[in-house]
């Protein structure tokens, strides 16, 4: 006969129980979805929310929905947190002034934007907050940074999965049709790497597309997209303190703010050896991957378009505003 758990352990061995067959099941996958894009060369955060749109039926099952909303709210939040070691101040120093300048006015301008524009539209505040910090900031880890933050049942979720399906095709898009364009504007390699680093909403896209280039606009595209990464630490702090200053009964402080920043001021002095780096970086984008299926699996496709043309609309017209902010900004400024 078995002998019982002592009660220390019960309550976790329950939990575990509950939230094992929705963690397992995003889990595998946000493998399938690494697997696909290894070998394909698509977004895996992508190929994980489509391939949790392919089992939305199963997280309506009761025993999915604990490990489901676990993986789409908690296993977020850690993902978040851990994006602190992508980020550092040596990054800001090595682009100098000019990106600086880019980034430091462009970023705002589009975040504005989003919010007239979104208000205009008619689309929910925080909905175009979101859509605009993932045009001017990163794409998809921005969105998911600043969903993170808002409070519980702020925000739709379909909202935001639709923010992330078309920030990823639209960055795809950039990273594909601005390259010959800086030929037609007349662009050197630093005014290339310049406007594709402000513009193309993904690390890896703006990067591929100064490359796409040349060596030396590759190299400026990634510091100036990263220096717009770097940008996420005060914006997500901001916004933390902004959107729960009135809900004081609330008590669900942000608590993954605080590792953001520590991760960020670590990496930023130098405290994080290269292995134990790579593997929190690679540990954030496990995270994400499991978060993206999560709530791919907790959306319908249909309430998904059943959004209307109205999202979509506002992120082509802020890409678009983001560009052409950008090409205002390199004729004024001097370019060597």
């Amino acid at each position: 006969m078995n002998a019982p758990l002592p009660l220390a352990l019960a309550p976790s061995w329950e939990r575990l129980k509950r939230f094992y067959p929705g963690v397992a099941l995003c889990t595998v996958l946000a493998l399938a979805g690494s697997f696909l894009a290894e070998h394909y060369g698509a977004p895996a955060l992508l190929l994980a929310l489509l391939l949790g749109f392919g089992f939305a039926s199963q997280a309506g099952e009761v025993r999915m929905q604990a490990g489901v909303g676990f993986c789409a709210r908690r296993v977020l939040r850690v993902g978040v947190a851990l994006l602190g070691a992508r980020i550092g101040l040596d990054q800001l120093l090595a682009v100098g002034w000019l990106p600086l300048a880019v980034v430091l006015i462009s970023v705002p301008l589009t975040i504005g934007a989003a919010l007239w524009l979104g208000r205009w539209l008619g689309l929910p505040t925080l909905h175009s907050l979101v859509a605009g910090a993932a045009v001017a900031i990163c794409g998809v880890s921005a969105a998911v940074a600043v969903a993170a933050v808002l409070p519980a049942g702020r925000l739709e979720e379909r909202r935001l999965l639709g923010v992330v399906v078309c920030v990823t095709a639209l960055g795809t898009v950039a990273m594909l049709g601005l390259p010959p364009l800086t030929a037609l504007l007349g662009y050197g390699d630093i005014a290339s790497g310049l406007f594709l680093g402000a513009t193309i909403h993904d690390v890896a896209q703006a990067a591929g597309a100064g490359y796409l280039v040349s060596d030396a606009a590759g190299d400026v595209a990634t510091l100036t997209k990263l220096l717009r990464v770097a940008l996420l630490v005060p914006l997500v702090l901001l916004l933390g303190v902004l959107l729960r200053r009135g809900e004081s009964g609330s008590g669900e402080f942000p608590w993954f703010l605080l590792g953001f920043v520590a991760l960020f001021a670590a990496n930023s002095l130098g405290l994080l050896p290269p292995g134990l780096r790579e593997l929190l970086v690679s540990a954030s984008q496990w995270c994400l991957l499991v978060t993206m299926a999560a709530l791919g699996m907790r959306t319908s496709v249909r309430d998904l378009l059943g959004q209307g043309w109205r999202p979509l609309s506002l992120l082509c017209a802020l890409s678009a505003g983001l560009a052409l902010t950008v090409v205002g900004l390199l004729a004024l400024l001097p370019v060597v």
